[in-house]
């Protein structure tokens, strides 16, 4: 029997059910044999549940999914963002790596910007590079989907046509933005009634020029239809980086004297390359590669696998003490290695060596906290890279006044956000993508294209010693850290967040729950997201103006004050904040290896929802 669903569908959510730990979880076991999807709005998930129902497989859900969140998730993502991918088709057997993020025009160089007395303040067009996101949904589509660009775009066109409800938090970036859309009447005209007021919260809004530049995209896909299905799937990307949609873009930066040519658009595009990955207990670890900050978590993976975690108990203060030491290390390394591999070549060999990892494990103080902030040599374990000829971290305390600059506020720049795409199918194929960019709070819309043209831009630095400086045609390292894990071979897990430099850290802990101390005879896996997290700001912060904070630790207030006196007396500088009050919200779908059903969760932290079937 065929099982058919209405054409909208309605998601609910239960409050609290009893969890044989002990713990209340927030919300209830969600699996289902056939498949699972995990998003970051319910009409997100709702969108990939539907594709998947008609007999789509991951990707082509996926690829429904970021063009809804770019339609309705907008104070986290936008179509002008950018959207970076894993996927794990099941009939090849190997994780592949999508890189949609978009690069900064040739024009773009630090002696241009700083002979322009500009900076990368994370708004408007001066931190901007060329949208990725669509670039990277239809290359998915293309390479490992079924279906048509007009079947997996037609309820985001439906949204942003016919209108859809605007959450709470969307209704609150578009209040708090009003001082920036005085700038920008595009912004204005987009955001705001035809009478200049706010929408409220549940009030339905439309997004007709969003809408028309998606439908210019399906009548390109239609009028190359004779040419087969991925000819068809390349003309409606060409007509964005390359037709009419793209000059109606770069006029409107032209215009504004942004420093972008056609080409910038018509020349990109989102790599597809092998990601990086290690082994953590028989659980093979995808991320993506040093472009990203995704090696971060398997640096730490790769130190922690020489403590017995089990054994110090779950967020005791010997396991977050040495969780949070591993991170200060591999954070040292991504802010000294890491950056756009087309222009930094990074001892990746080395810095995911076993042997690399054992030396730097040796430097963990199970008493004491560690103010320095000193990369290690991976060189030494890297059989290509011998020599390193940029700034390279050596602190040795962070803390001394000076040392790292004015006393600014870490982090600045997170508060702009992210969303996280996760789906099993049926056949095991895994999608996993995370998505940002072109929010509410700084991304111009580009005439009436609808189009909020990405700032990630702000995550590179002026800076020529840096390796991950501005160049023209690099892309920044990126935040974004989607996480794919096969156990034993096979397809077991699709794990991400929103948070910019925490991103690795929930990923970390959430994964950490989940192989060392999630019960296998419970599988709830909302119960751990649950579980209360901490967060180490040791390292620069990758937005504009690059903060540190090192030696801070923030612990959500869960947490026993015995384990916070402890930290503390071990010499963290340790603050106690709200229950999940940590700026992420994880969403993860795994295969139970038991009985092959999927298992979807979604952190309370936020609105994001877990559907399975």
């Amino acid at each position: 029997m065929k099982f058919i669903l209405p054409r909208m569908i309605t998601v609910t959510a239960a409050v609290c059910v009893f969890s044989l730990t002990g713990l209340a979880a927030e919300r209830p076991v969600v699996m289902g044999r056939n498949a699972g999807v995990s998003a970051g709005h319910p009409l997100t998930t709702a969108a990939a549940f539907e594709i998947l129902t008609r007999g789509g497989n991951a990707f082509d859900a996926g690829v429904a999914a970021l063009l809804v969140g770019g339609v309705v998730e907008q104070d986290l993502y936008s179509l002008g963002g950018e959207a970076l991918v894993l996927v794990y088709p099941r009939s090849a057997g190997k994780v592949t790596s999508v890189v949609g993020q978009g690069w900064a025009p040739k024009g773009a160089t630090i002696d241009w910007y700083l002979a322009h007395h500009k900076n990368l303040e994370g708004a408007g067009l001066d931190p901007a590079v060329v949208p990725g996101a669509l670039h990277a949904a239809l290359t998915v589509l293309e390479q490992w989907g079924s279906m048509s660009f007009e079947q997996v775009s037609a309820r985001a066109i439906e949204y942003a046509e016919q209108g859809f409800p605007l959450r709470p938090r969307t209704a609150l970036s578009i209040q708090n933005n009003l001082k920036f859309f005085e700038q920008w009447p595009e912004n204005q005209t987009y955001w705001l009634k035809p009478d200049g007021s706010l929408f409220r919260p549940g009030e339905t809004i439309k997004l007709p020029t969003l809408a028309h530049t998606l439908q210019r995209m399906v009548d390109a896909e239609r009028g190359a239809r004779r040419k087969g299905r991925k000819a068809a799937i390349a003309a409606a990307r060409d007509r964005f980086y390359k037709g009419d949609i793209a000059q109606e873009m770069v006029t409107f930066l032209q215009q504004h004297q942004a420093p972008f040519e056609r080409e910038d658009f018509a020349e990109f595009f989102a790599k597809v390359e092998q990601p990086a990955t290690t082994n953590y207990r028989g659980y093979q670890v995808y991320k993506h590669a040093f472009g990203s900050q995704g090696p971060v978590m398997l640096e730490a993976l790769n130190i922690l696998e020489g403590f017995d975690l089990k054994s110090m108990k779950h967020n005791s203060a010997d396991y977050i003490h040495t969780v949070v030491e591993a991170l200060k290390l591999a954070y040292a390394d991504r802010d000294t290695y890491y950056g756009d591999p087309l222009f930094v070549q990074t001892p990746a060999e080395g810095l995911l060596s076993k042997t690399y990892a054992s030396e730097r494990a040796r430097l963990i103080d199970p008493h004491h906290s560690s103010r320095a902030f000193i990369a290690g040599n991976p060189m030494a374990f890297d059989s290509k890279v011998k020599e390193w000829s940029y700034w390279k971290a050596n602190i040795a305390d962070g803390t001394k006044p000076g040392t790292i600059g004015p006393d600014a506020e870490p982090l600045r720049g997170a508060s702009r956000d992210t969303t996280h795409i996760a789906i099993i199918d049926k056949d095991g194929n895994i999608f996993d993508s995370t998505p940002s960019g072109g929010w509410i709070g700084g991304a111009v819309i580009l005439g009436k294209t609808g189009i909020g043209m990405s700032v990630r831009g702000e995550q590179f630095w002026l800076d020529k010693t840096r390796a991950a400086q501005l160049r023209p045609r690099s892309r920044p390292r990126y935040t974004l850290t989607p996480t794919i894990v096969l156990r034993d071979g096979q397809p077991f897990m699709a794990l991400g967040t929103p948070g910019g430099d925490n991103q690795d850290q929930t990923i970390l802990q959430a994964f950490l729950n989940i192989v060392e101390f999630w019960p296998d005879w419970y599988p709830n896996l909302h119960e751990a997201f649950e579980w209360p997290r901490v967060q180490t700001l040791h390292f620069f912060g990758s937005f504009w103006p690059h903060d540190a904070g090192f030696n801070k630790l923030n612990l959500e207030g869960t947490i026993p004050d015995a384990v916070f006196e402890d930290l503390k007396a071990r010499g963290h500088e340790v603050n106690k904040i709200k229950q999940w009050s940590i700026a992420s919200c994880a969403t993860a779908v795994l295969i139970d290896p038991a009985s092959g059903n999927r298992i979807a969760g979604a952190d309370p932290r936020r609105d994001c929802y877990a559907m399975a079937y």
